[in-house]
């Protein structure tokens, strides 16, 4: 579906009105990875940037935000149909309701089978899907922040400053994996090269397309796996109010060397969230588990297993 017209068609021709939500959908975490890129893009010094800041939620809002009570379980239905589908936005969706699924199985706060009986009344099942809506967001945050950290790394022809020469950069590379595509993505892959070119025909940026797809570019990245964890479990981070002390006990309960740079001190662990990462804590100042195990340990000991030892 390209534009609300062919999903207003689609919902008439098979009288399901799943199709314009779908459309939506597809619009909202589209302008969540852009969002992301941009930061990346338009923000060279990484401290400058502001990243899982609320930027998912905000945009289900600015969508869905006007949904009343009657009609947010047709939201939330679309949103858990739309994840059982094969392409990159519906993996986005499956994939980051998993840790939403570890933390229900642990605290019982997000609508899961510890929750049948406040499901089975509408009030309650309104908020509390309301609530698991917003909570999926910042793993929806978390997901689309490591991947676009990552191609910063490894792909950093689609990171230029100018938003044409990034959709340029996305259209080359994509189409180096073009053979391993199914007939959906090499479809769409087609339809968007083919309108971009007609926008860019007679413009010298059109040939970034062949740029990006002939580049093996890549940044230097020094500490994939401590990046991986980091941003991966910063949801945790905000819900709960851990420290860095707190993160650091957590950081080195997973990974195969915890007493590397940074986790060495806590300051030298704030100074690379914010520096590095683009990650920063706000509101009031936590109180440390003098255990080093604070809520929500254990969702993150499932979310991201404990490396092993490199040989």
């Amino acid at each position: 579906m390209k534009t609300m017209e062919e999903a207003v068609a689609l919902c008439e021709k098979e009288q399901d009105n799943f199709y314009v939500t779908a459309f939506l959908i597809e619009a909202w975490l589209g302008d969540a990875v852009l969002e992301a890129a941009t930061e990346y893009a338009e923000k060279k010094n990484a401290k400058d940037r502001a990243m899982q800041a609320g930027q998912a939620w905000r945009g289900f809002l600015e969508y869905f935000g006007h949904a009343k009570d009657e009609e947010f379980p047709h939201v939330w239905q679309s949103l858990l149909r739309f994840a059982e589908y094969d392409d990159v936005q519906a993996r986005m969706l499956s994939r980051s309701v998993v840790p939403l699924s570890f933390e229900h199985e642990s605290y019982s706060d997000y609508i899961g089978p510890k929750t049948m009986d406040d499901a089975k009344r509408p009030v309650e099942a309104i908020g509390l899907m309301r609530r698991s809506v917003e909570r999926w967001c910042e793993w929806i945050d978390a997901l689309i922040h490591f991947e676009t950290h990552a191609g910063w790394h490894l792909q950093p022809a689609k990171f230029d400053p100018d938003p044409d020469k990034r959709e340029l950069a996305s259209l080359g590379i994509n189409q180096r994996y073009f053979a391993d595509w199914n007939d959906f993505r090499k479809t769409w892959w087609h339809w968007h090269h083919g309108e971009a070119a007609e926008r860019f025909k007679n413009s010298p940026k059109w040939a970034t397309v062949g740029k990006a797809m002939a580049s093996d570019d890549e940044r230097p990245w020094r500490q994939p796996e401590l990046d991986m964890v980091i941003i991966s479990i910063w949801p945790l981070v905000k819900l709960h109010n851990w420290t860095y002390r707190d993160l650091q006990a957590v950081a080195r309960m997973i990974l195969a060397a915890p007493h590397r740079y940074p986790l060495e001190s806590e300051q030298e662990l704030a100074t690379y969230c914010q520096n590095v990462l683009g990650l920063r804590k706000s509101g009031l100042k936590g109180r440390s588990n003098p255990e080093g195990k604070p809520r929500g340990w254990e969702v993150a000991l499932k979310l991201c297993p404990r490396r092993a030892e490199s040989s």
